[in-house]
């Protein structure tokens, strides 16, 4: 079965191993230059994923770990959330007995790793700077700017929240925007961080920070749309300074960017002729708790199992229909922490606090919610 896989980014990427180490032969397409072209940058790009710990031992067993350049990641013990009200929890790996809850890496590094090791592949072929000028999804097969003609058997579309794969196969949207921005900014600390991510919400949006080193971290801000679309570096240095001093003392600011909040689920995963859809183009969720490439993840991990096990329609079929309810439910939650953690209102600012204090004295509980942050929860494995 020939794999067709448009879109070269983290799914997309590990999409292709995945297949490739099942045994299919594999085409990635990338719109873009490849990740390997030119040398890696030295400092730590604003493109980060928290993969929990689950993706991690997976990527392990994928033989791509180990090619992920060890100064671009960072093992991280413990979580905290603190309310708008100041109520706080934290959560460690060794409460369930780990040594980490996941990982943050750099998207770029992982993604050459990824990619470095497809091109030592046979039956893999990779083709940056390509675009598809057209598909006939009823005779499988697309055709390329430069006129060349692919056949496939399965079609991926990993090509993001604009799909032209979903467009094809005529796969509605439904999704709105939050009218917010997320601010992320690489920043150097005098003190030293402990290894481990915290979140604080407020009401006008929450904050974070990543640990990405002893004295490195990534600080995200959410605010209104119109706080972070038009302000200076000046502007943005003095906003974080104002919020974060507080907790992590003095820093310098290497670089930011802020980028908009979307959230889109596909009506449908998949399509009669062939194709599926993984990742953001299935599914743009809320990165409140850092679940997209994670939720992506998966998506490749179950459709791979699916077709290990059914013929390609009904693995199609039984891939979408677990996956559109797992990846629901996720998106749901991430709606409610979203709006119940910033509302104005007492009911569900004291349904979180009860929360909130109950998940601090049930062990189990606190130890059934750091398993779900380690991926554990999620049902086809584990």
């Amino acid at each position: 079965m020939q794999v067709m896989i448009v879109g070269g980014g983290l799914v997309g990427a590990a999409a292709a191993v995945a297949a490739r180490q099942a045994g299919y032969p594999v085409t990635l397409l990338e719109r873009g230059r490849s990740p390997l072209a030119g040398d890696a940058e030295p400092g730590w790009d604003l493109r980060i994923s928290s993969v929990h710990q689950n993706n991690v031992e997976w990527l392990k067993q994928l033989g791509i770990w180990a090619r992920v350049d060890e100064t671009k990641y960072l093992a991280y013990e413990g979580l905290s959330v603190t309310s708008r009200d100041g109520q706080c929890v934290d959560f460690h790996a060794a409460e369930v007995n780990q040594p980490q809850l996941g990982v943050m890496v750099e998207n770029n590094a992982l993604l050459r790793a990824m990619w470095s090791w497809l091109s030592e592949q046979s039956q893999v072929d990779l083709r940056a700077d390509t675009q598809v000028q057209s598909f006939d999804l009823a005779a499988r097969k697309l055709v390329l700017q430069d006129g060349d003609t692919l056949p496939y058997d399965l079609l991926l579309g990993a090509d993001g929240g604009n799909s032209a794969v979903a467009r094809a196969a005529a796969i509605g949207m439904r999704g709105w925007d939050y009218d917010m921005r997320c601010l992320l900014a690489i920043v150097e600390t005098e003190k030293a961080l402990a290894p481990a991510t915290w979140e604080v919400f407020r009401e006008q949006g929450p904050y974070a920070l990543l640990p990405l080193g002893e004295q490195l971290a990534c600080l995200i801000d959410y605010r209104a749309e119109a706080s972070w679309r038009a302000v200076t570096t000046e502007q943005v240095e003095q906003a974080l300074r104002e919020t974060f001093i507080p907790h992590i003392g003095a820093f310098k600011l290497h670089k930011q960017a802020s980028f908009p909040l979307r959230r889109q689920r596909a009506l449908r995963y998949h399509d009669e002729r062939g194709v599926a859809l993984i990742g953001d183009a299935a599914h743009s969720i809320h990165p409140l708790a850092g679940q997209g490439v994670n939720l992506g993840f998966i998506d490749v991990q179950v459709l791979l199992t699916k077709l290990a096990e059914q013929p390609l329609s009904q693995a199609l079929r039984a891939y979408e229909r677990q996956q559109m309810r797992v990846n629901q439910q996720m998106m749901r939650a991430m709606d409610a922490i979203h709006w119940g953690f910033r509302s104005e209102h007492l009911l569900p600012r004291a349904a979180i606090a009860v929360g909130l204090g109950a998940v601090a004295q049930i062990k189990p509980l606190k130890q059934q919610i750091i398993k779900a942050a380690m991926g554990w929860n999620m049902g086809w494995k584990k």
